[in-house]
């Protein structure tokens, strides 16, 4: 039997490879190592437009966006746009929707609940003040604007608006951008989640082509770089076998070896972008899934007769909301179908999915699970990510920062006190009264935990 599978708890940032001098330490990396590492934006890819045109993917690229504390600058989806072209010329040439989810104005006084008591949690839930309402109204225009007058080399130009009247959660909100894409296939991107390499997403769309029975294809960020290793430890070297033997290895997904498989110039180039102490621990990163035994049978045959990197299709049990391509028909006809009820108003489509994707390994057995969900994760076997983390929650311009220099670290530490101080207040006077009833409480949690910002 396999219990719910919790979601990881490493950070999104891709790990930098090994460069042509031994590797800082021999010893595997704590569980906990990778996750300190901080995460930081790739730089933006400046490849040479092709001659001719190259006709767009049947994809329609959807982008999830909430309030943030950046608005109404439009900096944060320029800049994931702006690694795009990481993910091939075809992907840019993609229509673009922008969902905007609604909001909820803030409360006060006593009626403020805990969980939204610092500007960040709140904001995170779709839970906003006057003024950031304000920034919020005005970023939704300026995207409008920018939409109507960018050029065809510009990050707006082909893409499309859709604002949400009020607050649908994360879900809910990519249900309604589905409903009204036309295209076979979506790929979902979090208004914070970047391409940091080259990523085959005409190859994986091509495999999905042939393969009807994957639905969808999560791409490698940090947190799942070794989920071989999750799932073995969490469910057994027998069920791992399983699961090692419907990979899928398909012709479609034989790729150049100057770009993808077991390279280490993909890696050496990746960790000369940060500094040593962060490249350090992302070249252990890369050894832990070097010296990977659940990765062994992949890395030993990494590339085909010709050199061809031979990539892979690794079942997962879990539906990861970052950067994926999906099938509109999966998610129109499967997920969001309202007798199934498989998302929840306000939650992540993870939040609820997952364990039901588990639940069904239970009853059906694992492969028959895994051709009912069609979930799978994309992995060249560099032992390096394909998408980052921006941190949208905490994301600036560089003149807001300067201009909120002194004042964001009195906010910060005012924040501080607040947190500290709710665990007082709640001792002296009734919780009900200062927190308000239920109403509402379970709205918009996944996106306290681990919302789009």
């Amino acid at each position: 039997m396999l219990s719910s599978v919790p979601p990881p708890s490493l950070s999104s940032a891709p790990p930098n490879g090994a460069s042509s001098t031994a590797p800082p330490t021999a010893k595997r990396a704590p569980s906990s190592y990778a996750s300190s590492a901080p995460v930081l934006p790739p730089p933006t890819p400046t490849p040479p437009p092709p001659s001719t045109p190259l006709p767009p993917l049947d994809l329609t690229i959807i982008i999830t966006t909430s309030p943030i504390r950046s608005n109404p600058s439009t900096l944060l989806i320029e800049s994931i746009i702006s690694t795009f072209p990481y993910a091939g010329p075809e992907f840019c040439a993609c229509k673009r929707l922008i969902v905007c989810d609604g909001f909820k104005m803030e409360a006060v006084g006593r009626e403020k609940r805990r969980k939204h008591v610092t500007e960040k949690s709140a904001m995170r839930s779709g839970i906003v003040n006057s003024s950031q309402k304000e920034n919020y109204e005005e970023f939704k225009q300026n995207l409008h604007h920018r939409t109507q007058t960018d050029l065809p080399s510009q990050p707006f130009h082909n893409t499309s608006i859709l604002e949400l009247p009020t607050r649908h959660g994360y879900g809910f909100a990519l249900k309604a951008a589905v409903s009204l894409a036309t295209t076979k296939y979506v790929c979902v991107i979090q208004h914070d989640r970047t391409f940091m390499r080259l990523t085959p997403i005409k190859s994986i769309i091509d495999c999905m082509e042939v393969h009807s029975n994957v639905k969808y294809v999560g791409i490698l960020m940090r947190s799942n770089l070794l989920y071989l290793e999750q799932f073995a430890g969490k469910y057994g070297v027998k069920q791992l076998k399983l699961n090692q033997g419907l990979a899928k290895r398909p012709e479609e997904l034989l790729l150049d070896p100057k770009k993808y498989g077991r390279n280490d110039a993909i890696a050496h180039e990746l960790c000369g972008r940060y500094k040593q102490s962060v490249n350090d621990k992302y070249t252990v990163l890369l050894q832990n899934y070097k010296n990977s035994v659940p990765y062994k049978p992949f890395l030993t045959s990494s590339h085909d007769e010709t050199g061809r990197a031979q990539a892979s299709l690794i079942p997962t049990l879990f539906w990861y909301d970052n950067v994926h391509v999906a099938r509109r028909s999966h998610y129109k006809d499967f997920v969001f179908d309202p007798k199934l009820k498989l998302v929840a108003r306000g939650g992540f489509v993870e939040d609820k999915l997952s364990p039901a994707l588990v639940k069904c390994v239970d009853n059906v057995g694992l492969e028959s699970a895994i051709e009912k969900f069609g979930c799978y994760l994309f992995d060249d076997h560099c032992g390096v990510a394909f998408t980052g983390h921006l941190d949208g929650g905490s994301f600036l311009t560089e003149e807001q920062r300067e201009g909120r220099k002194e004042g964001w670290k009195d906010e910060n530490k005012k924040e501080e006190r607040e947190e500290k101080g709710v665990e007082e207040v709640e001792g002296m006077l009734d919780s009900a009264s200062i927190f308000g009833g239920a109403e509402g409480e379970g709205e918009g949690g996944g996106g306290e935990r681990r919302g789009e910002s």
